[in-house]
């Protein structure tokens, strides 16, 4: 584990996207549980997850976000108390039947809420807070000044994903297999990309035995954001490595602003990839569409 100055101190957090990343230095991981994740990161099977953790000289949270079905929920109560023995960091969920599996058996782990979207307001984080899960994963689709109001209107601890191109939809049809064949066509490859022509942007999409996924096409840079985070007392910052070919660089530098060794952040960022600040500085705003008949 990498040595800060106090407890207090804001943490990196990997979401793996091969198991090389491992030893980067980061404090903590983030990987999925096989056939019951739902994001763009490494996914190891119960077994892997323990060997993985033999090795053990960093935080590891695992991911059990997907929708969970009636036919799955004996299975999950025996991987749960599984990890309980395993001594993990946390688990990240969406679905209430984890937080109920884990209350019922009075199970040792602590829970992070929210999926990729949801955890938009302290309001709803702190309801769960009441309910004991202590942590939550904040949306990549809120600004900088959002982020900042819930994090200093909670007692939870949060996670803020600040660097990489992280999901900004998902189904559980099978949209790619179905298209492919309605088209007659076939494909080896599991990443397509769709083409936005307006926004020139092309937006990488995968399927896995949960469904189809739709990645944001621009990579979120949040490192010149990290000093106010820090300042805030966020608690971990989310970094997915997800199709970056230069992560270690990346990490170096999240590392150096911790350590308060980098003055020139613009030209750092702009050296790791573009500046794209994605949502941290742009409003959701919600229009309601005037009727035909209303005269406006």
């Amino acid at each position: 584990m990498l040595t800060k100055s106090g407890d207090n101190m804001s943490k990196i957090c990997l979401m793996l996207n091969n198991i090389n990343e491992f030893n980067l230095k980061v404090d903590s991981i983030l990987i999925g549980l096989k056939n019951f994740n739902s994001l763009n990161i490494l996914e190891l099977e119960i077994e892997e997850i323990e060997k993985l953790i033999e090795d053990k000289n960093k935080e590891i949270f695992i991911s059990i976000n997907k929708l969970i079905h009636n036919n799955e929920l004996e299975e999950l109560k025996i991987i749960l108390k599984k990890l309980e023995g395993l001594n993990i960091s946390g688990v990240f969920f969406d679905d209430i039947s984890i937080y109920n599996i884990v209350k019922e058996n009075n199970l040792n782990i602590s829970l992070i809420w929210g999926n990729s979207h949801q955890a938009t307001n302290y309001n709803t984080i702190n309801s769960w807070n009441r309910l004991g899960v202590k942590n939550s994963i904040i949306s990549p689709d809120i600004t900088l000044e959002e982020i900042i109001d819930i994090k200093n209107n909670t007692e939870s601890k949060v996670f803020v994903p600040i660097y990489g191109m992280f999901e900004i939809f998902s189904s559980n049809r099978f949209l790619v297999k179905n298209y492919l064949k309605y088209i007659d066509k076939n494909s080896d490859s599991k990443l397509h990309y769709i083409n936005h022509k307006i926004l020139d942007t092309y937006y990488p999409i995968y399927e896995d035995s949960n469904g189809t996924h739709i990645i944001n096409g621009n990579i979120l840079n949040g490192l010149e954001e990290m000093p106010k985070l820090i300042d805030n007392k966020i608690d971990y910052v989310l970094i997915n490595s997800y199709i970056i070919s230069n992560i270690e660089e990346v990490i170096d530098a999240f590392n150096e602003v911790l350590n308060g060794k980098i003055d020139n952040l613009n030209e750092v960022a702009l050296k790791l990839s573009d500046n794209n600040k994605v949502f941290l500085y742009k409003e959701t705003i919600y229009k309601v569409k005037s009727s035909d008949n209303d005269g406006k």
